[in-house]
């Protein structure tokens, strides 16, 4: 009799950051486990501590399921470059399908319109990755992705990639830059279009990613492109719930989502509602695929 696998993605757990203890882990795999998973895989940004944080975690995970990952740029913070790689491009099988995964990597593309240097400037002045040593500058890392990721794609038949799931940290497409004008500079540092160009390309029809915290299923030249990072706990859906249960807190909402976070924390009710609905925010963040 053939095993029937159901498959879940997930990305951007950020489990350090988030403070995912013991109570919330096990609410993570109950509820996994209530939807019947039996694989899963994780898109990158664990944590921002691979060796004592993540491991140990996925080490627990995989008492329950088969389980895999690819790195975010929070989980290479203190690897070497070698290590790094180590964790790219793995293949292995789920009931009839094959799920490739890799990080990925940004070349600016995707912000043309600021000069190099002030890019540059931005990177190391606000955005994490300044805490990242690579042995090579970001447009060199990710043409060398991309030689990689075309040059194993060619080696699958198109019936074979038909059959193919990726799963990746970085953003692949255009359509899911951030449009508002406070963060339009940072779209440099999401991913690069020349991932979506390989994948159209081979023929590419299921690509799962993360990095950017938004909610995406979307079709584009035939490939559908999926991403529901669970994110940090100031963007999650149960804080707008949270205001909705307890209308009394509502006078605390703000644009500024760290403000309004700050302030939510405070009262006495946010804690057990947010451990409470948790599975509600886990389940709003899978990605299933029925093999």
């Amino acid at each position: 009799m053939t095993r029937t696998h159901k498959l879940a993605l997930l990305s951007d757990l950020h489990l350090d950051v988030n403070h995912l203890g013991q109570d919330y882990e096990q609410l993570l795999i109950q509820t996994l486990q209530a939807e019947q998973i039996t694989d899963v895989h994780l898109a990158g940004d664990i944590s921002n501590d691979f060796e004592q944080v993540s491991k140990p975690f996925l080490a627990r995970l995989s008492d329950s399921f088969t389980t895999s990952y690819n790195l975010g740029n929070h989980d290479m913070l203190g690897m070497s470059e070698n290590q790094i790689i180590s964790h790219d491009f793995q293949i292995r099988s789920v009931g009839r399908k094959r799920l490739l995964s890799f990080a990925g990597w940004y070349d600016y593309s995707f912000c043309p319109e600021v000069p190099f240097d002030q890019q540059l400037r931005t990177k190391n002045t606000f955005w994490f990755d300044r805490k990242i040593n690579r042995d090579a500058d970001d447009v060199t890392i990710t043409n060398r992705s991309l030689a990689t990721l075309d040059q194993l794609l060619t080696t699958y038949t198109p019936a074979e990639k038909a059959n193919l799931i990726i799963a990746m940290h970085f953003v692949p497409e255009q359509h899911f830059l951030m449009p508002h004008p406070k963060f339009v500079k940072f779209n440099a540092f999401l991913g690069s279009e020349k991932y979506h160009t390989l994948f159209v390309k081979h023929g590419i029809q299921d690509v799962v990613f993360g990095h950017h915290h938004r909610h995406y299923d979307s079709w584009i030249d035939g490939v559908r492109y999926q991403a529901k990072p669970l994110g940090y706990q100031r963007e999650w859906s149960l804080i707008n719930d949270y205001l909705v249960a307890f209308p009394k807190y509502r006078s605390l909402n703000t644009y500024n989502l760290h403000k309004r976070f700050r302030q939510l924390k405070k009262t006495k009710e946010f804690e057990p509602y947010l451990l409470a609905h948790f599975p509600e925010e886990v389940r709003r963040s899978l990605i299933v695929f029925g093999l």
